[in-house]
């Protein structure tokens, strides 16, 4: 394989010129077509759809509906009244754009749904593959663009989040996370990339909290960076000024006025804005502090203020949102949630996984951690912004598995460095030790590289199918995500839905009815509802159920809710459900018996 390299010296200028702009742009396009093209071949495979992508489009639907772009409530979901959400109207927006547009030019808003599905991912993907050339740039390794593609396209393949279908917030806080890290390295132009940095930190934790380890890191490696002299005041003045004022604005642009005053801690809030103002401003103030001594104190000052604010002014916050779950819904719903394992989970149940999802981050940790010493193949400088980044997404990985998407995105450019810095060491005419040596470097810093190792280990030791493979041979429709199933429902009077958490997602998709449960976890009393009915006996479920309004019952044969409500009921309603003597207060819709999705009526 040949490598893209810095034109010679006596080339044409404008060669120069027009390769220097046109190679990042196509290279982030072709990448972009890869994982497109992949995502659309497997679009038909068997598998479930991810109910976030699924809601997001519920609310954009909303939203065009003309519900207010401040009102985040989803008022089909839980009991009456709604849940109110916690997501952000920053990703509803362009996918909501994107609908428009294709909807104004064909007149077919289904036909538009559809391709925002396809364009969404796209562009977020385009934007992460961005900042992956931009980091090029920045760093002087306009040779390492064509390895740093390829290990980014991959890597980004393989987490999923920017397949066709991906409407969820994830691809876009990849992209941003990217951005961070990318801005943050020593390079050109340092002061307009930590104001940058600034901005992105706000958009992501706007966007999403499960992003605030990855923010707070941005922030201690600004801070120190000043306090031991390696960065300029005027480069932590840009971010923390970019901090204060992308607060303030995001807060303007998203909460409405009459909401100013609620402090919510998993949605951007005025909690989120007093402390990033309070700190953002702190950081300007500290800038102009002179000598270490005081540049560490002032430093310290600014962060006993910050942390004092929280205790005694936001003390809830500093909890685990989901530490506070009833327990009912920690055994029914959080600890089936399989993005939410730890890696002692995955160790006693599906140890194979964990080659795929901690291989690469932690062969980029490794180069990180060599080149700290050594000073190669990274420089020292880039050693340490890699090594910090991949630090924390390899322990947030390790506390929930789903963070492997951020840590296998961090991977990216150190792996990519690696390559073309061994490829340059190496003899322009290299012999068969030197071109293995090259081979095996590419293999590791490749991710789909070591899911293959696994599910290969898997084949070969497990005792039994682990999840991955019993996820592969998933039929969609046997686990109720094809939207034919939801036609007999849908022809139904507009009602009340009670069916498991993972179907509810789809319930509001495909249906005007209102879906009691659905896995959100401030939908507390909608999802204790249907635990509740469906552990309580025939006679106390029907006068719960009436007591909300509850018109239908929707049964998911496969569901995995279904299996846990009979082990642990074995006379609740949902045993009676499946026994074939149903209680004479329901009856079944007939076009769905013998389907994956049984459907009943609640008879008044």
């Amino acid at each position: 394989m040949t490598f893209l390299s810095e034109p010679r010296s006596d080339a044409a200028p404008g060669a120069v010129s027009a390769r220097a702009r046109f190679e990042p742009l196509l290279l982030a396009l072709l990448a972009t077509l890869f994982v497109t093209l992949v995502g659309l071949r497997g679009s038909d495979a068997t598998g479930i759809a991810n109910s976030d992508d699924l809601m997001r489009l519920v609310e954009v639907r909303d939203l065009l509906a003309g519900q207010s772009w401040f009102d985040m409530h989803q008022y089909r979901l839980g009991l009456e009244g709604g849940t109110l959400m916690h997501w952000s109207r920053l990703v509803d927006a362009p996918i909501a754009a994107i609908v428009m547009a294709v909807t104004a030019l064909t007149g077919d808003p289904a036909l538009a749904e559809a391709a925002a599905k396809i364009i969404w991912p796209a562009l977020t993907l385009i934007f992460a593959m961005a900042a992956l050339m931009t980091a090029c740039a920045r760093t002087g390794n306009a040779a390492g663009r064509l390895p740093v593609a390829v290990v980014g396209a991959v890597a980004l393949w393989t987490t999923g989040a920017f397949s066709p279908g991906a409407l969820d917030h994830h691809n876009i806080q990849i992209a941003l996370s990217l951005w961070l890290l990318v801005c943050l390295l020593p390079g050109s132009r340092p002061v307009l990339a930590h104001g940058f940095a600034g901005l992105v930190a706000v958009l992501m934790i706007a966007i999403g909290m499960e992003v605030m380890p990855y923010v707070a890191l941005a922030g201690l490696y600004v801070t120190l960076r000043f306090a031991f002299g390696f960065a300029r005041p005027a480069e932590l003045r840009a971010f923390g000024g970019a901090i204060a004022g992308s607060a303030l604005a995001v807060f303007l642009a998203t909460v409405a006025p009459a909401n100013w005053g609620y402090d919510a801690c998993d949605a951007f809030s005025s909690f989120h804005l007093v402390v990033g103002g309070m700190a953002g401003l702190g950081l300007v103030v500290a800038s102009f502090a002179a000598g270490m001594a005081a540049r560490f104190a002032a430093l310290a000052a600014l962060g006993v203020a910050v942390a004092g604010l929280v205790v005694l002014a936001f003390p809830h916050c500093l909890a685990n949102p989901l530490a506070g779950l009833d327990p009912r819904l920690k055994t029914f719903w959080l600890e089936g949630v399989i993005e939410t394992r730890s890696l002692a989970d995955l160790w006693a149940a599906d140890p194979f996984q964990i080659v795929g999802l901690y291989g690469m981050a932690l062969c980029a940790f490794a180069v990180s951690a060599l080149s700290l010493r050594r000073g190669r193949p990274l420089p020292r400088g880039q050693a340490v912004a890699f090594l910090s980044f991949l630090a924390m997404g390899i322990a947030v990985t390790a506390w929930q598995q789903r963070g492997f998407i951020f840590a296998a995105a961090f991977a990216i450019l150190p792996l990519g460095f690696w390559i073309v810095r061994l490829r340059e060491a190496m003899p322009a005419q290299r012999g068969l030790s030197d071109s293995l040596r090259l081979a095996a470097v590419w293999a590791v810093s490749l991710n789909l590289v070591w899911w293959i190792a696994g599910a290969q280990a898997a084949n070969l030791f497990a005792s039994a199918p682990t999840l991955q493979q019993q996820a592969a041979s998933v039929s969609a429709r046997d686990y109720c995500y094809t939207a034919d199933l939801y036609a007999p429902l849908a022809a139904e009077p507009a009602g009340v839905v009670l069916g498991a958490t993972d179907i509810g997602a789809m319930v509001l998709l495909h249906t005007g009815h209102r879906a009691v449960a659905g896995p959100y976890h401030r939908n507390t009393a909608g999802n204790l509802l249907l635990i509740d009915a469906m552990l309580s006996g025939p006679d106390a479920a029907r006068a719960t159920l009436a007591a909300h309004g509850v018109t239908l019952i929707a049964d998911c044969l496969n569901g995995a809710d279904g299996f846990d409500f009979i082990a642990a009921a074995p006379n609740g309603l949902q045993a009676a459900l499946r026994s074939g003597t149903l209680p004479d207060w329901l009856e079944p819709v007939p076009a769905t018996v013998g389907e994956p999705l049984v459907l009943y009526r609640v008879r008044p």
